[in-house]
């Protein structure tokens, strides 16, 4: 009896441990997120029209946005129209407005136009202050 006793002490020993694994944990260099908030008065002259007139784009100047961001990294921009109290992430729609951005080395362009591509819409800055919350975020690129 002993020696069965023995015997099945062993084999549940050796089911415990063959489900022990191995794990090594490796920690990355990634840098982490770069956040830039801009304020953008809604009358500004930096707002500049498309030549068809029906989008009107503004430039922020970025130059911590390099090639790296472009390739592997990751651009999010999102604009507040409250003070900061919310935010919306771009693409979106609200106000009547269709916002939209891009981005290229150095620089980001806030895009607004109407969603509807109404003919009779007439497009004005938005007029209110906006505050843009850009952030670059660090990325492992696989193939």
């Amino acid at each position: 009896m002993k020696k069965y006793l023995f015997l099945i002490i062993g084999l549940i020993g050796l089911v415990g441990m063959s489900g022990c694994k191995k794990t090594e944990v490796v920690e990355t260099a990634i840098m982490p997120n770069k956040t830039f908030i801009y304020t953008v008065d809604g009358n500004s002259s930096g707002w500049k029209y498309s030549p068809d007139g029906l989008t009107l784009q503004y430039d922020i100047n970025l130059p911590e946005l390099e090639q790296y961001y472009l390739e592997q990294g990751n651009v999010s921009v999102a604009i507040s129209l409250d003070d900061e109290t919310s935010y919306e992430i771009l693409p979106a729609t609200f106000n009547g407005y269709a916002y939209s951005v891009n981005y290229t080395t150095g620089f980001v362009s806030l895009k607004v136009e109407d969603p509807l591509l109404d003919p009779d819409f007439e497009l004005v800055p938005p007029g209110d202050k906006i505050v843009v919350k850009i952030v670059l975020s660090d990325s492992d690129y696989i193939e």
